[in-house]
């Protein structure tokens, strides 16, 4: 009950009062199996996965806690869980507006209503 509540409200407030700071962003990502090729030292692609959501985007400067991995260019998200078409893993790369970030941590808060990303630009 709490849960759903706390989605409903964050899920207002993304559509409303925070809607200039909320990002949309997508995640395609190939599924591999069968039998892996030492050649190419990889399993074959056999399609590809993709979901999608929006969060918040901030950074850690100014939190006390930081992931052990921390980076001082990485970004934290704070996605909806149950805005999410799928489930994130580490290593995934979200593709933003402003480019893309790869998923380095995942953690949820105590009622399991949002995801805490740590993120790290990826390229140049």
């Amino acid at each position: 009950m709490i849960k759903n509540k706390i989605q409903a409200k964050v899920a207002q407030a993304f559509s409303t009062k925070l809607a200039d700071a909320v990002n949309s962003f997508t995640c395609e990502k190939p599924i591999y199996s069968g039998e892996f090729d030492f050649e190419t030292q990889t399993y074959p692609v056999v399609g590809s996965e993709s979901y999608s959501g929006r969060g918040v985007r901030g950074n850690y400067l100014r939190d006390m806690v930081k992931p052990i991995d921390y980076q001082t260019t990485d970004a934290k998200a704070i996605v909806l869980q149950n805005e999410l078409t799928g489930i994130p893993q580490i290593g995934d790369v979200w593709q933003f507006a402003d480019g893309g970030f790869e998923v380095k941590n995942i953690g949820s808060d105590p009622v399991s209503a949002t995801y805490i990303i740590q993120l790290r630009k990826v390229g140049a």
